[in-house]
């Protein structure tokens, strides 16, 4: 997603917040009451703002100061500034997560004693960081296709092989946020799901079937709105319905093997001067309420297992018993080489 401009009070606050941030030590960035986080923009941006940031702002006089770029750089500065944190809540996303988990004494354990709200959180959206942060939101990555293109019914992984799906799909990249999780449902389907190189020998008979690899939801978007391909792999359920609802004859299933989930997940620094603020927020933005505004209006899944979304959104939205449980921690120290033989052997070889 790309970020959108600040609006001119936004503009005004986080400038005179920044003056702070980069000016005085951290001690009186915690007095000031000033959070600084990370943010994609778009319509989430808007979303997060009217149903978590500003309302938390009117409750407690907070100010947030907002970076955008990605979760690499976000991380990357968590890293370098570890002692003295620039960022106080880094927002960040799968895969890089599982990277931000691994490095010791740079996040907090996150528990309920500090943040109550995590006693409703479901399961999977704590247990797949192992207490080093928590989800707030998160998007169902399964399958879309064009029923004019497909002739059998797809309803699992396991039905991208077949023949009569050549040269029709179009598959997860590096850069699209799923390719990790389509090469451990893979391993499973070939036999042992946490084996990765058994994953990347089961895509490899995937690619006859394969139109493209793609790295963005909008190279998706075109190619499934031009006929161009016929099914999607690996993508989420947000686009896909935004799809079907513009006119395109599709259907988005979750597979029965079960959907990955892309999250976005709270990471607090150890060395966070205004410790006590971000886990308030955290405990705020987890909190029922906040969670089925932001639900409803984005709309996506949140990981508040009390919060009851509106009966036409939860329609569309894999419940969290659905999503895959990926073993991260198996895989994680072999990102690179996966991607590497990912593009050579699969993508481009």
């Amino acid at each position: 997603m790309t970020a959108n401009s600040l609006t001119r009070r936004h503009f005004l606050a986080a400038t005179a917040a920044a003056g702070v941030v980069t000016g005085f030590p951290a001690i009186v960035r915690a007095q000031s009451k000033t959070i600084v986080t990370t943010l994609f923009g778009g319509a989430y941006e808007e979303n997060y703002r009217k149903h978590v940031l500003d309302p938390f702002s009117a409750r407690t006089g907070a100010e947030f100061v907002i970076k955008y770029g990605s979760a690499d750089e976000w991380l990357n500065n968590a890293l370098v500034n570890r002692d003295a944190p620039e960022i106080d809540l880094p927002f960040l996303s799968l895969p890089v997560a599982m990277r931000a988990i691994r490095v010791p004494d740079l996040f907090l354990e996150l528990t309920a004693n500090e943040i109550p709200a995590l006693a409703d959180v479901h399961p999977i959206f704590k247990d797949t960081y192992e207490g080093k942060a928590v989800g707030f939101n998160y998007v169902d990555y399964g399958i879309l296709y064009r029923e004019d293109m497909v002739e059998k019914p797809i309803t699992a992984w396991a039905d991208l092989w077949d023949p009569s799906l050549a040269g029709k799909i179009l598959a997860p990249a590096a850069a699209a946020g799923s390719m990790y999780e389509l090469v451990m449902i893979a391993a499973t389907l070939a036999g042992d799901g946490s084996d990765w190189n058994l994953g990347i020998e089961k895509l490899k008979e995937l690619k006859p079937n394969v139109a493209r690899w793609f790295n963005t939801a909008n190279e998706v978007d075109g190619l499934i709105q031009r006929q161009e391909a016929g099914v999607a792999a690996g993508f989420g359920g947000f686009r896909s319905y935004a799809l079907i609802d513009g006119g395109v004859p599709g259907k988005f299933v979750t597979p029965t093997e079960g959907a990955p989930m892309g999250v976005l997940s709270y990471h607090v620094p150890t060395n966070a001067a205004n410790r006590d603020l971000l886990l308030e927020f955290v405990d705020f933005a987890l909190s029922v309420d906040r969670q089925v505004a932001f639900g409803n209006a984005m709309p996506t899944g949140v990981v508040n297992s009390k919060a009851v979304l509106d009966p036409a959104v939860a329609s569309r939205i894999a419940p969290a018993d659905q999503l895959l449980r990926i073993d991260w921690a198996s895989i994680q120290s072999s990102f690179t080489e996966i991607t590497q033989r990912m593009q050579q052997e699969v993508i481009s070889g």
